[in-house]
């Protein structure tokens, strides 16, 4: 079975027309094409489109024959599911990531990689219990990747904090000054994120001399559907670093606004998250 497949096969069961199944996320023609095999639907795309119509992506993903599935998707698919267990707080969520990696048909250097991945997020939600293994392996495993790729950018962006604030400074400016320029949505949503942890460890250790570099670059980012939940979040650490540095309290207005908004669109978890984070530093 294929994606399209089963896409289809869920949208039947559902009742569903073509136009009600893709919604806004994709067009109707594009998506009609996409169940007839045609055309591919990238891992973004899918993920939206499985959490419209209430789909669990784990379960759709082992529904599918492995034969069928594009090696690369199914890659970049697991990889948003951890994003989305992390960001929901999700500890479950993620070791059923790493039980679908083990079973999945990755070869043995990609199943290393994606479960140091979900390993690293796990440590994130841990943090009073740090594995410093854990930590070692990701560390080394970034030194060995030779260019930024998105695997490079997965595992830096998510271990920033097993390095010290000067280091992540000085590796994050070289990054987003290298890469700034291209227009793939996978890099701008990467550089945002290393800019947003920046600026939390900045809040964590009370420093902000350096930190103007990541606010301009995020400033003159588009704001866009994709980039949405990125730019909010960094917003409401800006405005929180400008109540930190200038006693501002004008700008608690703004990122409380940021933190019911995230409560409101589906994003609890997160919401509460940024609201211990407010109450912890300020």
């Amino acid at each position: 079975m294929t994606i399209g497949d089963l896409l289809r096969q869920y949208r039947i069961n559902q009742n569903k027309t073509l136009q009600e199944f893709a919604g806004n996320i994709i067009d109707r023609s594009y998506y009609g094409k996409v169940e007839r095999n045609i055309h591919q639907i990238s891992a973004e795309n899918l993920i939206n489109l499985l959490r419209y119509n209430q789909i669990d992506a784990i379960e759709f993903i082992e529904t599918l024959d492995p034969n069928y599935e594009n090696y690369q998707s199914q890659i970049q698919i697991q990889r948003k599911i951890m994003e989305e267990a992390y960001y929901q707080v999700d500890k479950d969520k993620l070791k059923k990531v790493k039980l679908m990696i083990t079973e999945s048909k990755l070869s043995e250097k990609d199943k290393e990689i994606q479960n140091l991945i979900a390993d690293g997020l796990l440590e994130l939600l841990n943090p009073d219990k740090p594995n410093q293994k854990i930590r070692d392996e990701i560390k080394k495993k970034i030194f060995e990747i030779p260019n930024f790729n998105s695997t490079k950018f997965m595992l830096y962006c998510n271990s920033m904090r097993f390095y010290s604030l000067a280091d992540n400074e000085a590796i994050v400016r070289k990054i987003i000054e290298k890469y700034q320029v291209r227009e793939s949505m996978l890099v701008k949503k990467s550089l945002l994120s290393l800019a947003i942890n920046v600026l939390v460890l900045s809040i964590e250790e009370n420093k902000f001399e350096n930190i103007d570099f990541y606010i301009d670059f995020a400033n003159k980012v588009p704001t866009n559907p994709d980039l949405f939940f990125y730019k909010s979040a960094m917003t409401f650490f800006t405005y929180f670093i400008q109540y930190k540095k200038n006693q501002d309290k004008s700008a608690l207005q703004y990122y409380d606004a940021i933190i019911k908004s995230f409560c409101l669109v589906g994003m609890p978890e997160y919401g509460e998250d940024l609201r211990k984070f407010k109450d912890k530093y300020k």
